[in-house]
């Protein structure tokens, strides 16, 4: 169930220095970690389930904003992107104006907090900045195969063809090994969402025996309250099904050795590189699609109007666009 951490750490990294810019924290939260599309919603519903586990979901505004090595936005302009962004405005949160940026973040994390339960927040990008606000953190790290990711982000309108919406998958890995250099063995869990998926009670009590909690049947109990199914073993390797050969092919090609290191099977049509007249081909596609997505999504007035506004209008002009496109994406929230 879980993967061998032993083995897939590298021994001869070298572990990068992280200036701590805050002090330690008692009861580090736990993030789970992992793409989109990765299964983390319906983990997360589970998670939230168990009596000593709180999870509020998405939590990625925390480290938008954060630079890769570290930097720290200014305050006030973390404030005013803050205002506009639709997972924070959901989360109903105070927002202390008077508070350092890395202060504002911490009383978030602590406003969310339940005084009896084990914090967890799912992060899907950026993993690797989490450190520089809480050095003492713990992770659920989800695995997907990333060919179903990348089938179920073109589902979403994110990317046009599986040979780009791949890339979502490959930007999360690259950021979680770059995060998985500076942790402890105890602070990090990896567990496959295909297992859980064959064996919840198994892939469940290996999260709660990491998290030092007892099992409990509740976490089963999500779909009384929530719009979402029991697990799905069908979802399980969707794109053996689903992937033309020439598909599986090219993104076999460009996830490289990665997919047989994880423990994933190539598939019977092996891997390949396109050419460079068929990737560009794939890049307008996915442009393409992108824009039509959007325009079907949005309407042709604000889209252009968005387009416009993030170029050379002003900042209440930008805000007031990204607060109708928030209100639409609501609409499409399951």
């Amino acid at each position: 169930m879980r993967i061998d951490r032993e083995s897939r750490t590298d021994a001869t990294a070298v572990t990068p220095e992280i200036p701590l810019m805050s002090n330690h924290i008692a009861n580090p939260p736990v993030f789970l970690v992992g793409p989109v599309r990765s299964g983390s919603t319906f983990l997360r519903l589970m998670l939230n389930s168990h009596p000593k586990i709180i999870n509020p979901g998405e939590c990625d505004f925390l480290f938008d904003k954060i630079g890769d090595h570290g930097e720290l936005p200014d305050t006030a302009t973390y404030i005013e992107w803050l205002l506009t962004n639709r997972i924070f405005q959901a989360k109903r949160l105070n927002l202390d104006k008077s508070l350092t940026c890395t202060d504002l973040i911490q009383s978030f994390v602590t406003q969310m907090r339940s005084a009896d339960a084990v914090l967890s927040m799912n992060v899907h990008r950026h993993f690797h900045r989490i450190p520089y606000v809480f050095p003492d953190a713990r992770y659920i790290h989800l695995l997907r195969d990333p060919r179903d990711v990348a089938r179920s982000c073109v589902g979403m309108g994110w990317a046009g063809n599986v040979y780009h919406g791949v890339d979502i998958w490959i930007d999360a890995e690259q950021s979680w090994h770059q995060l998985r250099k500076v942790l402890s063995l105890n602070q990090f869990l990896e567990i496959k969402y295909e297992d859980i998926v064959n064996d919840i009670e198994a892939g469940l009590g290996a999260i709660c025996k990491f998290l030092s909690l007892p099992y409990s049947d509740l976490m089963l109990s999500y779909t009384s309250n929530s719009t979402y199914t029991p697990p799905d073993k069908s979802l399980c390797y969707q794109w053996k099904k689903k992937y033309t050969p020439r598909e599986l092919q090219i993104v076999n090609g460009k996830l490289g050795a990665q997919l047989v290191q994880l423990g994933y099977e190539l598939g019977e049509h092996g891997a390949a590189i396109p050419s460079p007249w068929e990737r560009l081909c794939l890049f307008l596609q996915n442009k393409k699609f992108r824009v039509i997505h959007q325009i079907r999504r949005y309407g042709i007035r604000l889209y252009i109007e968005s387009l416009i506004s993030s170029r050379i209008g002003s900042s209440h002009w930008k805000v007031a666009c990204q607060r109708k496109r928030n209100e639409i994406d609501i609409a499409y929230l399951k």
